[in-house]
């Protein structure tokens, strides 16, 4: 996880925290103002002191709770305990030391936005009417969304067809579905990573050059769309492709990848060695989508 896109996501929350417990803090105050409340309320801190200590208090803790909160109601004033966003992690952003899941929401929405690709898809919602072989269509999205609840034995995905037959909009199926299930998911395109490919190759300072990567190697989920349409540079370009391909096939992280290239042009364009690793079917699905231009059918 790159720190920026953490550490915003974190702001996020802390500020949703912020914003919870000010509220209830001022309405504590304007309750205070009236006399009956602040009797109650007194009561009710020297009860709690006293079960902190040993006495048993529960009962008449809970019966004076009661009685504030209907003075709370009389005084039209909202609690005075914070109403955080996220109840699993009253807005903290971690659950036992773990990401809760509205920090991983925060995450995937900068992601998502940082990608360039717009709102995502729905499962649900996917018309196959303009499909040329609805059925298959059907299946093949039920394949993938089933891909999305499974352990990710099969690490790679490689969706092939061509322009406007619907990959694209089935990966952002994915994604969707991924987000929904707390995973964070990294989207990009072809273009985007080999621009990013000739900075790391270009660059002098060595934690530069490797920062630059791992957005991709460590990636939870990594989409990468349109694979082979980027400006493939010797000695460059098919080099940082294995190496992000083999280390995340290594390292068991889900891969999905769309692209215009069948898998015999994959050798072609590529080389021999992103070709083993994308047509290993002991970790990879390869699917090839046939059809019409979607867009022109529209």
């Amino acid at each position: 996880m790159r720190k920026n896109v953490l550490d915003n996501a974190l702001k996020i929350i802390d500020e949703n925290r912020f914003n919870a417990e000010s509220e209830a803090k001022n309405n504590k105050l304007k309750a205070l103002e009236n006399e009956d409340f602040k009797k109650l309320y007194n009561q009710y801190v020297d009860l709690i002191i006293k079960n902190a200590q040993g006495e048993n208090n529960e009962k008449n803790i809970e019966n004076l709770k009661i009685k504030l909160e209907n003075v709370q109601k009389k005084l039209n004033l909202g609690s005075i305990e914070p109403n955080y966003s996220c109840k699993l992690c009253n807005d903290t952003g971690f659950v036992n030391g773990k990401y809760c899941k509205c920090l991983t929401k925060e995450i995937n929405n900068i992601l998502v936005a940082e990608s360039g690709f717009g709102h995502l898809e729905d499962f649900a919602k996917t018309n196959f009417k303009l499909n040329s072989n609805p059925e298959y269509m059907k299946k093949l999205y039920k394949l993938m969304k089933d891909w999305c609840h499974s352990n990710f034995e099969k690490n790679l995905i490689y969706i092939a067809g061509q322009t406007g037959v619907g990959k694209t909009h089935l990966l952002k199926c994915m994604a969707k579905e991924l987000i929904d299930l707390n995973k964070v998911v990294f989207l990009t395109t072809s273009f985007a990573m080999n621009q990013d490919f000739l900075k790391s190759y270009s660059c002098k300072d060595l934690d530069e050059k490797d920062y630059i990567l791992q957005k991709y190697l460590n990636a939870e989920i990594l989409f990468i769309d349109d694979l082979g349409t980027e400006l493939r540079q010797p000695g460059i370009t098919v080099n940082y492709l294995y190496l992000i391909i083999n280390e995340r096939k290594m390292n068991k992280r889900p891969t999905i990848i769309s692209s215009n290239l069948t898998l015999a042009d994959i050798n072609d364009y590529y080389d021999e060695r992103v070709f083993s690793r994308i047509t290993d079917l002991s970790s990879s699905i390869c699917v090839y989508i046939e059809g019409d231009d979607l867009r022109l059918k529209k």
